[in-house]
Parts: C-alpha cells; structure tokens; sequence
C-alpha cells in the first residue's frame, strides 16, 4: 500500500506543477488542465505498480512516454511546439517521479 500511495503522490506533485505551466500557454481550455493532471496522477500510480528492472528514472520514462503518446499525438496535429515542449515535459516529469519514487520506496 506504500508505494501505490508514494506513486500517487508523486502524480499528484507533477500533475500540479505541469498544469500550473500550462497556465502560461495560450487558448487552453479547462478540460485540459483537467487531462493534464489526471494523466500525471495515473503515470504515477502506474510507475509504482510496473515492475521493470530498470532504474526508478528509467522506468519512469518509458511509463510516462507511452501513456502520454496519445496526447503528443493529438497536440503534434495542431502545433509542432506543442508537440516538443509536451514531450519534454514528459521525459522531464516522468523521469523526476521515477526517481523520487525509487528514492522514497527504498527508505527504511
């Protein structure tokens, strides 16, 4: 129950800190927002229930980039900027959240 707890947690950080630099963007709607930070929350959930033998900022990677393929995607199809900056968020973020959670998880 610990590590679901610590992997939602640590979504719910990144899930807040990337909306909140969402809000410099233009003509977003609130449903975006909402996405956003949902989508963060259920990469985190879903780095603490995978179980890869790869490095907490490894697996994060590969846990944020697939789940968020969609969306870099749909947002490729609208502006190419869009596209590069989601993307780096998501290696960023999902690479941040797989290495709190490796940290955190392995203290006794």
């Amino acid at each position: 129950m610990k590590k679901y707890l610590i992997g939602t947690l640590t979504g719910i950080v990144a899930g807040l800190i990337n909306t909140l630099f969402l809000l410099f963007a233009n003509d977003i709607t609130v449903s975006v927002y909402i996405s956003t930070f949902i989508t963060w929350v259920v990469i985190g959930l879903l780095i603490s229930m995978i179980n890869l033998k790869l490095s907490g900022l490894l697996k994060g990677i590969i846990v944020s980039v697939l789940v968020s393929l969609p969306s870099l995607i749909y947002t490729f199809t609208s502006t190419i900027a869009g596209s590069i900056w989601t993307l780096i968020m998501t290696v960023l973020f999902g690479a941040l959240i797989g290495f709190i959670y490796d940290k955190l998880i392995n203290i006794k």
